[in-house]
């Protein structure tokens, strides 16, 4: 599966990558976020509330969660009063439990079947937009930007939290050697899909930094407002806006 998602030859085209992407979520769906508590020790969820907080979402806010997931994000949002939550994720497994745990939430939720580069929502909708740990599974990401740059009224938020490459030699050993040797037996052994938690340690690992994010966000037309790093550098958020 990691090598079916990584292949760099021109076989494997963006469109085949997510598709393995897809099948891969929708196969881990039904433990997702039982296994996100134990191998995160419930930061995870922490650092989700902290991304909301940075945003500022109210009761005025309409948001995208772009790879919503299970609705993690989404759930946070709705906490914090925002009036509507799209959630867009390419994972049907997913979405079905991103509906579920919105069920008893005021804000109006739906939850729609999509991929990052090709949004289904109309232009200048959204007053906040939100990606946790999903940007690096999307196989275009200008594409990406540009979708979000459009579906964002002027003034609007984009906020990027993702796992990030450390600067500490001893904190990013320590680090490497939970997420590539423990993560993935744990996952494995949980999710009984050992390929798709070696996925996650692969995919963080060839991923690019915080300052690649950035930029390529302002190549899509946005200012970086903010850049908040978590946990000595495992992970970051990148806080964008779409100038007035």
């Amino acid at each position: 599966m990691a090598r079916e998602i990584f292949d760099s030859q021109k076989s494997a085209s963006p469109g085949e990558k997510r598709a393995a992407v897809r099948g891969m979520f929708n196969r881990i769906a039904p433990t997702y976020d039982l296994l996100n508590r134990i191998l995160s020790f419930g930061i995870d969820r922490r650092w989700r509330r902290a991304t909301i907080e940075l945003m500022h979402i109210d009761e005025k806010s309409v948001v995208l969660d772009l790879a919503c997931g299970t609705g993690d994000l989404s759930a946070a949002a709705a906490k914090s009063g925002a009036r509507v939550v799209f959630g867009v994720d390419p994972s049907r497994e997913m979405l079905l439990r991103a509906g579920t745990k919105m069920r008893y939430e005021i804000t109006r939720s739906y939850f729609i079947e999509g991929f990052g580069e090709e949004l289904p929502l109309g232009s200048d909708l959204c007053t906040h937009a939100m990606i946790a740990f999903g940007i690096r599974n999307v196989q275009e990401r200008p594409r990406a930007f540009a979708e979000v740059y459009r579906i964002l009224k002027p003034g609007g938020i984009f906020a990027v939290l993702e796992f990030t490459p450390m600067d500490r030699k001893f904190i990013s050993s320590a680090f490497n050697l939970y997420f590539q040797k423990l993560l993935p037996a744990i996952g494995g052994l949980i999710s009984r899909d050992r390929q798709a938690y070696q996925y996650l340690p692969e995919s963080v690992a060839r991923f690019v930094t915080a300052a690649d994010l950035s930029r390529e966000g302002e190549g899509a037309g946005f200012e970086t407002l903010q850049t908040k790093v978590f946990a000595l550098g495992v992970a970051t958020c990148i806080l964008l806006r779409k100038p007035d």
